[in-house]
């Protein structure tokens, strides 16, 4: 299935973490590519987001299905990182309700770099 305005972008996931001296430490990243559509946040988007998180630069990625993932803690994995442009952003949201075209709609924001 093609998107409009479709791009090939990365995406970083992160393995679950392993525990040593009974600290967390990260898992191996894995970078894949795939292919969506980048739209612009509107004023309704930005709702969906955390409240800490509406100020960032965001976006909106039409992509196959399961191709991102948000942060789950029972099942102990943490977000995708979604590379555009040399920037990177964490993936918030997913969703796929649309009822004719099967693909999700994942919402990405800016992650901060280390002051």
């Amino acid at each position: 299935m093609a998107f409009l305005g479709e791009t090939t972008l990365t995406r970083r996931r992160f393995a679950a973490p392993s525990y040593v001296a009974g600290r967390p430490v990260p898992g191996a990243a894995t970078d894949t590519t795939f292919v969506g559509s980048v739209q612009p946040l509107n004023g309704r988007d930005r709702q969906v987001l955390p409240e800490g998180l509406r100020q960032r630069r965001g976006y909106k990625v039409y992509c196959p299905r399961t191709t991102l993932r948000t942060d789950d803690q029972h099942a102990g994995t943490s977000a995708d990182h979604v590379i555009r442009s040399g920037d990177t952003y964490t993936v918030v949201h997913v969703d796929g309700a649309h009822p004719l075209i099967e693909h999700d709609r994942a919402y990405i924001v800016r992650v901060q770099e280390a002051e």
